[in-house]
């Protein structure tokens, strides 16, 4: 769940930076990742995951209630990135 939402908020980074209008190099990856790294996100987000995980795993996830894993990760995306705005 975690490599998912970290993969999205860096290609979101990398895909937004106003040089990015033709090709993307590597150093705007690695720019990309060092930012996610030291801005704090990557630990809120691994937070928020154990909290959910935490309550989920409390009230035991049944079949009926499998989408809660995905609207969690959608949730993460949209708050760290431009894509929810």
């Amino acid at each position: 769940m975690g490599y998912i939402v970290h993969l999205i908020i860096i290609l979101d980074a990398i895909f937004n930076t106003p040089s990015n209008q033709d090709k993307v190099s590597a150093n705007d990856v690695q720019s990309a990742i060092d930012e996610h790294v030291h801005s704090g996100r990557r630990n809120s987000i691994h937070l928020a995951i154990c909290e959910f995980v935490t309550q989920t795993v409390a009230s035991r996830i049944t079949e009926a209630q499998g989408d809660l894993v995905l609207d969690e990760i959608i949730g993460l995306i949209r708050l760290h990135t431009s894509i929810g705005s």
